[in-house]
């Protein structure tokens, strides 16, 4: 598994499994993770990942070099994602050892109440789970006085001098972060990251899971399920995962009959498994309430010559966001209230060249071209490669230069932001065809929330920098309509964006909804994610919730923990 060749030990084709996972992201990491807790030494668990070797790729995992993990495409892929008529979405997923908490890191729960809405239970039963998942992960607190950098400091000063209410420890569990339901209607979170002093990532999901209580393929694509006849009395049994591995090998695995279980945990991929076997796929819910969230690149800022200097790479993702909530109606006239959170990123641009690089495919301007990478990554891959080493060597050039000119700078250093929120409608999986219908301002309430997130906080955001020269501001303007400037300018940037210029956050959720597809798990807790119409299949990832409000990292940690909780904990009730 650590490096070794240990993993890759034949597995007798006769052999049968407790439990087959398909995905390692952070569903499967929470589920395992609490799974591995209640099950005795021989409980026979095998987990098939479509992507890398989590430990293969530590030099993206790393804190120094997260971002390049936006420009390696065998971590990081696109989606066919289209609105619903057919404009072109830039949205993508993890696929490696660990999915989207090996790339992102941002830490925060979705609030108890909202959970109770979606799954069922009661508040004390999800603070509980919190309670106990965020112990795992072993978080430092990130409100200790010397935890964030002084620049993430300086951002916090700012939002809360436009409005942000401070930091709360009454947010807090286990030193990890809880969406609040009160009434401030703008809010400030600081979060914990996923690194050691040193940068290395050792506390996220994968630290969750004990790898060597179990067997694991990486590289290896699950192409069908094995289904059973229908029983009477407890539907299909799944059998076994046909699967292909990335030198072409065809392999079925296969589980115990009567008492092995196999768990979907494949994320945005999880559906369309589903929709993919034929004997389950006539549930018409399977692939429906499907969202991702809207995000808006904001403009870039020249540091302050007295910030400059302490600025370093712990700041390229700084741990904390903005949150404020927006008012207004739906199409249908009903009262309608939309999450808006602000990330931010700093530093050196060279360190920030592949988020920008990868980010900013999406001005693009032909969607043709777009629908292309979405429907052949390795376009974007590509693209995305390119335009970093273009851009490396006009920045190196200019900083070469300011060693010889005494007025050019020498290291540019920038700040910027982006605004993520909920797209107001639910989006779909076509049943044939592959793509992924996002319905990304198909309301008004989309460009409302948008030009209003976007007014109330751009001198926020220029308080934490300056604006770039003229000439570049205007030919950053001519390539993407970012606006500096409230009113006209965040009009016609929003319209801008979207009809030409989609792109999501990377945070697909929904698709085999907790009552819909899959079972609640209320009246038997064994039946817990169970996949209705089957007797051995579950879900346990984001697919199983609607889309969370703020980031879905911890969320999906949490459905899958919920889930092993339901299966296997004798302490499962609220």
């Amino acid at each position: 598994m650590y490096r070794t060749t240990a993993a890759l030990t034949p597995i007798d084709p006769d052999e049968e499994f407790d439990l087959i996972v398909v995905g390692s992201g952070n569903g499967a990491c929470g589920f395992l993770g609490e799974c591995l807790k209640h099950v005795p030494a021989d409980y026979r668990v095998l987990v098939l990942e479509e992507g890398d070797n989590f430990f293969f790729t530590s030099d993206i995992t790393h804190q120094n070099g997260w971002s390049k993990s936006y420009a390696n495409g065998s971590a990081f892929t696109l989606h066919n994602a289209v609105t619903p008529n057919g404009r072109s979405v830039l949205a993508g997923r993890a696929r490696t050892l660990g999915g989207g908490g090996s790339i992102n890191y941002t830490m925060i729960h979705e609030s108890s109440e909202w959970l109770v809405e979606q799954a069922g239970h009661d508040v004390a039963y999800w603070d509980n789970c919190k309670k106990e998942l965020n112990a795992s992960l072993n978080r430092p607190d990130p409100l200790k006085e010397g935890y964030q950098t002084p620049f993430a400091d300086y951002i916090a000063d700012n939002a809360q001098k436009s409005g942000y209410s401070a930091p709360n420890k009454d947010d807090m569990i286990q030193n990890i972060p809880s969406a609040n339901e009160s009434e401030s209607k703008k809010r400030l979170y600081y979060f914990p990251t996923q690194f050691d002093m040193f940068g290395s990532r050792t506390n996220s999901g994968v630290s969750l899971v004990k790898w060597e209580q179990i067997k694991y393929r990486w590289n290896t694509t699950v192409t069908g399920l094995v289904i059973d006849e229908m029983t009477e009395s407890n539907g299909r049994a799944c059998n076994g995962v046909q699967t292909r591995s990335k030198e072409g090998a065809r392999v079925t695995y296969k589980v115990k009959k009567d008492t092995g279980r196999v768990l979907l945990c494949g994320g945005s991929q999880s559906p369309r498994i589903l929709l993919n076997t034929e004997e389950l796929s006539g549930n018409e819910k399977i692939g429906q309430r499907v969202n991702d969230h809207i995000c808006m690149p904001l403009g870039i800022y020249w540091v302050r010559g007295d910030k400059a200097s302490v600025i370093g790479e712990t700041d390229n993702y700084e741990s904390l966001f903005a949150e404020m909530v927006v008012e207004g109606e739906n199409d249908k006239g009903q009262a309608e209230t939309t999450n808006v959170t602000i990330d931010f990123f700093s530093g050196e641009v060279l360190r920030l060249v592949y988020l920008i690089s990868s980010l900013y495919l999406c001005y693009v301007p032909f969607n043709g071209f777009k629908r292309l990478m979405g429907r052949f990554p390795i376009i974007y891959t590509v693209l995305s490669n390119t335009i970093r080493m273009l851009l490396t060597a006009i920045i190196s050039l200019i900083e070469l230069l300011g060693r010889l000119i005494p007025f050019l700078p020498t290291s540019i250093k920038i700040t910027t932001a982006l605004i993520k929120f909920n797209a107001s409608k639910e989006g779909y999986y076509e049943r044939s065809g592959g793509r992924i219908v996002l319905r990304f301002f198909d309301d008004e309430r989309d460009y409302a929330v948008a030009e209003e997130a976007i007014n109330k906080n751009l001198a926020f955001l220029e308080s934490n920098g300056v604006k770039p020269p003229l000439i570049l501001r205007k030919l950053f303007q001519l390539l993407t309509k970012i606006p500096y400037r409230q009113g006209r300018q965040v009009r016609r940037y929003v319209r801008n964006f979207a009809r030409k210029t989609l792109l999501s956050e990377q945070h697909l959720a929904g698709g085999c909804i907790l009552g819909d597809v899959v079972d609640k798990g209320l009246e038997d807790s064994a039946k817990t994610g169970q996949v209705f119409g089957t007797s051995n299949l579950y879900v346990a990832d984001l697919s199983i919730v609607p889309l969370p409000r703020v980031s879905t990292q911890m969320t999906a940690y949490l459905m899958g923990h919920h889930v092993a909780k339901q299966l296997y904990s004798d302490k499962k009730n609220n």
